[in-house]
């Protein structure tokens, strides 16, 4: 789920498009990990390059039921972007999971990464229609642990590839939707993924759980779990998992806002505790607008969200006011850019 334009823009100014701002970033380069261009984009290029940042663009695989399916277009389009970047923008595949009850699934699927890989894939994104919407004959929900996927990770760890894992969604899709549901404008507007009373549907913790088993059983396959891993809530239980699986790592796509609205102090310990298992990512989805709003927007997050982790004063962030994090020079090295390169290799 990405920010919103109105979290975005909310009490700070878009820069123009190319709009030289020397001085204002680190003395090092950063990278967006999480990011959906997926098209050619030669303005937003040359801004990433202008302003010293690189992105990790993903695909997704996001058509449920008998949707026509939405991946092969997004992959020809972060090849070429890709390509026209000359590495800049790295991107990551995905693969279409619904026909995982059919013969010779896992050997296509694979053979489907291949080829990406082939043409310069780092990585390979899982979405949260498995686990919450993509269904056996039977009715069951196919799960992240399911044998019919296990060939598949088993490949991606063989290539040494980068899994994106966005499985289940912050705690407001099993909440009612009232005014104490953080996410109530989202799941408002997204109802086929408010799973509050739905029958049959799995708890998140279920869901959580069986990407678990996936760590356990791969302990060889490096595997970002996209927005907190969807522990955005509970940064206690993330650590748990942190300390459990060290093949395990978290990108902050879309929920900065969960840590702005915590307690300073406890985010701050965690950061500093897991500096080596965090990447920025903001989750930015190029929908209908101009090229000059989409790198209005992602520039606008940039310096926001790098204003409130090593920044020091009080700030607005979307609904909440709160204060900068201060964070060590060498956490915010590890953060956005270090570990970008050490969870996802080639990516720089």
């Amino acid at each position: 789920m990405a920010l919103t334009r109105r979290e975005l823009l909310t009490g700070f100014t878009a820069y123009p498009l190319l709009q030289a701002r020397a001085g204002e970033g680190p003395s090092f380069d950063r990278v967006d990990t999480h990011i959906h261009l997926n098209r050619r984009a030669p303005d937003i290029v040359r801004g990433f390059r202008q302003t010293r940042w690189r992105a990790l663009t993903i695909c997704d695989s996001r058509a449920i039921g008998d949707e026509p399916p939405d991946l092969p277009e997004q992959v020809r389009g972060a090849i070429e972007l890709h390509r026209k970047s000359n590495g800049l923008i790295a991107w990551a595949t995905s693969f279409d999971a619904r026909p995982f009850e059919q013969p010779r699934f896992a050997e296509s699927a694979i053979a489907g990464l291949d080829d990406c890989f082939r043409q310069g894939a780092i990585a390979v994104k899982i979405w949260k229609n498995v686990g919450m919407a993509i269904r056996s004959k039977s009715g069951a929900y196919l799960m992240p642990d399911d044998s019919a996927l296990l060939p598949i990770y088993q490949a991606i760890q063989n290539r040494d590839k980068t899994l994106v894992a966005h499985l289940a969604e912050p705690d407001g899709a099993w909440l009612p939707l009232n005014s104490q549901n953080p996410e109530l404008r989202y799941y408002s507007a997204h109802r086929e993924w408010y799973q509050y009373g739905r029958a049959g549907a799995p708890a998140k913790e279920a869901i959580l759980r069986a990407r678990d088993r996936v760590l356990a059983r791969f302990p060889k396959l490096r595997v970002v779990g996209a927005h907190l891993g969807s522990n955005e809530s509970d940064l206690r239980a993330l650590g748990k998992r942190l300390d459990t699986y060290p093949n395990f790592a978290v990108d902050m796509a879309a929920r900065v806002r969960y840590l702005a609205a915590g307690d300073r102090g406890t985010v701050q310990e965690f950061l500093n505790r897991y500096q080596d298992r965090i990447t920025y990512g903001t989750d930015f989805v190029w929908r209908s607008q101009t090229e000059q709003r989409a790198w209005d927007i992602i520039a606008t997050a940039h310096d926001h969200d790098w204003k409130f982790f090593s920044g020091n004063g009080e700030m607005n962030y979307g609904s909440h006011r709160t204060r900068a994090l201060a964070l060590p020079e060498g956490v915010l090295r590890k953060i956005f850019y270090q570990n970008p390169v050490r969870w996802f290799p080639g990516i720089a």
